[in-house]
């Protein structure tokens, strides 16, 4: 039994001398967090039961992003292609607004 205890000392001994300094910086820690659980503990009440419902959902979903990864992957590049089309397609757009509303200035002097 002595051979036991002679060898633990031998092994955990360096040990505690590395882990005393960590406590004492812990501690404080401690002190800041324990007034966070208190606020924390009727918010996790109120999460449990969404968790029930959230996760029928996300085993609903989660087939479904295995379809769309793929999908995904053919789309990215032509999102690449259509960028530069659109910084092409909004002048046009103003202009034709622009046309529009003329068209319809218009059509509302030759009404009267």
């Amino acid at each position: 039994m002595r051979g036991i205890k002679k060898q633990f000392k031998l092994r955990f001994e360096p040990l505690n001398s590395e882990v005393a300094p960590l406590n004492s910086e812990v501690e404080p820690l401690n002190s800041e967090v324990e007034p966070l659980n208190s606020e924390v503990a009727p918010l996790n009440s109120e999460v449990a039961p969404l968790n029930s419902e959230v996760a029928p959902l996300n085993s609903e979903v989660e087939p479904l992003n295995s379809e769309v990864a793929p999908l995904n992957s053919e789309v990215e590049p032509l999102n690449s292609e259509i960028a530069p089309l659109n910084s092409e397609v909004a002048p046009l757009n103003s202009k034709v607004e622009f046309l529009r509303l003329n068209y319809e200035s218009l059509q509302m002097t030759n009404d009267k």
